[in-house]
């Protein structure tokens, strides 16, 4: 909607208020999220696990029997070691000393 066409209904409606169409706007905004996400969840998401490029990455999921919804990979025996890992050597940076 474009200013112009914003004047046009408050002309058209006048008990029509503008925190009422600012409200109508994020609803609606509100409302293309989640069907976008839906969208990716329902449809396009299942979609892609069967493309080629992804294939591998989803086979080395069922083979290692990984829980790919869980939302903490922590609680994931291989990602909790990788943490750990990664938070070691952020914690104790190997000495580098090119002389």
């Amino acid at each position: 909607m474009t200013a112009k066409s914003i004047g046009n209904t408050m002309t058209q409606f006048p008990c029509i208020s503008q925190k009422l169409i600012d409200l109508l706007k994020r609803l609606g905004a509100f409302a293309a999220c989640i069907l976008a996400i839906a969208l990716f969840m329902f449809y396009i998401g299942p979609r892609l696990e069967q493309h080629p490029a992804i294939q591998p990455m989803v086979q080395f999921i069922d083979e290692r029997d990984i829980d790919a919804n869980m939302y903490f990979y922590t609680e994931v025996e291989e990602f909790s070691e990788a943490n750990i890992n990664m938070n070691n050597t952020m914690a104790f940076p190997p000495n580098i000393n090119m002389k």
